[in-house]
């Protein structure tokens, strides 16, 4: 990976006609840059706000901070706070007044009522489509059953994001759900991310290649797998927190996909025929 700050990066980047550029923030987070300059971000996490309210802490420093970022638009699949970052959507909200930020109906909820603008807040339910111009996002259904009291979200999402005929779907949090894949099926894409963690909600390596093998996806990156710091014997065994095995499993169900195994603060180069990192 560049020494160069993150930040940087992105600011220096000039996708070319028919392609995106594309940072994995860690976590479920993504960047996408489009060739006219606009900044879309899901699920950034940036504070440390978990280690506060649970304990749990950060693996690593946010690849890049709060007043470095210049989203366009900003969308989280759900409420949960590695998603909707109460420690660092606010002061997004704040610092670029003409940013809007898209999530479910119960995201939108927190986030009014920690002083966002109801002007720059955009709900979006799966089955919905937004047209922004060169992106289009349509959600798809999510069953993300956290199983924890106070913390299920039924309106949680995945989305797809067409640039202009380079698509991606980005999983957000869920089960293994065979919708996803129904609605998805006539979709060609460019890259599909996926959550492999295989805890409170989310799919296991096996069962995010089993989607994978269903998807007609160029590329794909696991996500949700390199986030929290924890010791060993704090981690349940059921969790599968290892992107490798996601790749083995993938390969012996015959899927055709080039599996990009990401870094924090990574880049990619994304056109129709798929991600290339750079």
């Amino acid at each position: 990976m560049s020494p160069t700050p993150l930040a940087a990066r992105i600011a220096a980047a000039r996708p070319a006609a028919g392609s995106l550029a594309a940072w994995w923030l860690g976590g479920s987070g993504f960047i996408f840059k489009t060739p006219a300059g606009r900044q879309i971000w899901i699920d950034p996490y940036l504070s440390n706000i978990v280690q506060a309210m649970f304990g749990v802490a950060r693996a690593f420093p946010p690849p890049i901070t709060a007043a470095e970022a210049e989203p366009d638009y900003v969308i989280s699949t759900h409420w949960h706070e590695d998603h909707l970052d109460p420690g660092c959507i606010p002061e997004l909200a704040r610092r670029r007044p003409h940013a809007k930020f898209i999530m479910s109906p119960g995201a939108m909820a927190h986030a009014l009522s920690w002083g966002l603008p109801a002007s720059q807040v955009v709900a979006l339910a799966p089955g919905q489509t937004l047209d922004l111009g060169d992106v289009k996002l349509t959600a798809v259904v999510a069953r993300h059953e956290a199983g924890v009291p106070g913390w299920e979200v039924p309106d949680a999402f995945g989305v797809i994001l067409d640039f202009n005929g380079v698509r991606v779907f980005h999983s957000g949090d869920t089960d293994y759900d065979a919708r996803i894949h129904r609605a998805l099926a006539a979709t060609p894409l460019a890259l599909a991310t996926l959550c492999i963690n295989g805890s409170v909600g989310n799919m296991n390596v096996h069962e995010a290649a089993l989607l994978a093998w269903h998807l007609n996806a160029r590329t794909l990156i696991p996500h949700h797998h390199l986030l929290w710091a924890r010791p060993p014997d704090k981690i349940p065994a059921f969790e599968t927190l290892d992107p490798n095995l996601l790749a083995t499993t993938y390969a012996k169900l015959g899927g055709a996909a080039k599996v990009i195994l990401p870094v924090v603060g990574g880049g990619y180069t994304l056109t129709a025929a798929g991600a290339v990192p750079h």
